[in-house]
């Protein structure tokens, strides 16, 4: 699988700051989703979209829970997939939730700072992308020796690309 393209398909920004009154303090809450769609115009590709939204509530106690700051952005990530349709539906799901987040997750970060530097609040950083570990069910043993001959097949494929 290899990625081609990360682009912004939907953003929205909701600002509900007064200039002269500013929090001392913000409490930013943010969340997540994905999906991964295929076409049958692009067989061989699969199409992950990252919904990404932040909330910035005020933690000063003359503002308490007011949301000063939201926005919301959907990313699409588009990865080349030989033969996309032939995969399990969770397994592309559990693909888009891991890697499509890892690989989006930078432009959200640049866009959180942009947007919230063009709205007057003090940079806000996003937190580097930390995956979780989930534990996978066992998929039974493999010989060192069929390892060796799957990695040179995808070497060997890849190579005449």
């Amino acid at each position: 699988m290899q990625i081609e393209s990360v682009t912004l398909a939907h953003a929205e920004l909701k600002v509900g700051l007064d200039p002269l009154d500013m929090p001392e303090e913000l409490r930013l809450s943010q969340r997540f989703r994905c999906r991964c769609d295929l076409s049958a115009r692009k067989p061989d590709h699969a199409f992950v979209y990252i919904d990404l939204m932040l909330d910035a509530t005020s933690a000063d106690d003359a503002h308490k829970g007011q949301s000063l700051f939201g926005l919301s952005a959907t990313f699409l990530a588009i990865y080349r997939l030989e033969g996309a349709a032939a995969y399990p539906t969770d397994s592309l799901e559990h693909f888009a939730e891991l890697n499509g987040t890892y690989n989006v997750w930078p432009y959200w970060r640049e866009f959180v700072q942009t947007a919230a530097a063009r709205a007057g609040l003090a940079s806000i950083v996003v937190p580097v992308f930390r995956p979780q570990v989930q534990e996978i069910e066992e998929q039974g043993e493999i010989s060192f020796d069929e390892a060796s001959q799957s990695q040179e097949a995808t070497n060997s494929t890849a190579g005449s690309e």
